[in-house]
């Protein structure tokens, strides 16, 4: 999903994420294959992130682009944890920068380097588990920005988990956001391989036609 929730991998864990991910607006597809985001737990309650992607960018126009995208660094500290004080909680400081300027001219990333700097909850009801998220977006190059979503999962099966997402962003003032609704899915083949995946399409995007946007991955634990 596009909101960020508290959990870790574990000390000495890692967590890893392989996918294709995809954006499609009318005239023109943006598609991430194979994007690799990559978790280490150091510790318990500390996750170290780097993620990023090679991208290729078609438009009815021109041909095909490609290159490195956007890549991130973050770092989570879960500093509240369920068993002990009801509820899930971190912060999730993220850095987005690009190696190669070039990528921004060919329109395969953002200009500048951003700063998310957000805060997560998760909280079991029963079956069912609601995640928010909150936080700032700070930008070298234009606007700054809010972004927030909410997560609701719950689980079909022992191995299988499904989740509807909320997840946005607006100026400063609130206003001229993007807004989207995703739906995804989570199983588990085994201890070490899990599948997971999301369709969505966004319902409010004021600089640009609403895309329809995708994430089909397999997450390896070990």
């Amino acid at each position: 999903m596009i909101t960020d929730d508290p959990g870790t991998p574990g000390n000495g864990h890692w967590e890893n994420n392989i996918a294709i991910v995809f954006e499609h607006r009318p005239n023109e597809w943006s598609i991430d294959t194979p994007q690799f985001d990559l978790n280490y737990g150091w510790g318990d309650h500390v996750q170290l992130n780097l993620q990023t992607a090679p991208t290729i960018l078609k438009r009815n126009d021109h041909g095909g682009v490609g290159g490195l995208g956007g890549t991130e660094a973050a770092f989570k500290w879960r500093f509240l944890d369920e068993d002990r004080s009801g509820l899930d909680m971190s912060t999730y400081p993220r850095v987005i920068f690009n190696i190669f300027q070039s990528s921004v001219r060919r329109g395969l990333s953002e200009d500048g380097t951003r700063v998310q700097l957000p805060l997560e909850i998760a909280k079991k009801f029963g079956r069912l588990e609601l995640n928010p998220e909150v936080g700032a977006l700070l930008s070298t190059v234009g606007r700054s920005e809010w972004l927030y979503g909410i997560v609701a999962g719950t689980e079909l099966t022992k191995k299988t988990e499904v989740m509807a997402e909320l997840h946005g962003t607006s100026r400063s003032n609130f206003s001229q956001g993007v807004l989207a609704l995703n739906f995804g899915w989570r199983h588990k083949f085994s201890e070490h391989v899990i599948s997971i995946g999301s369709f969505g399409h966004e319902l409010r995007s004021p600089d640009a036609p609403p895309a329809r946007i995708g994430y089909f991955g397999v997450q390896l634990v070990y």
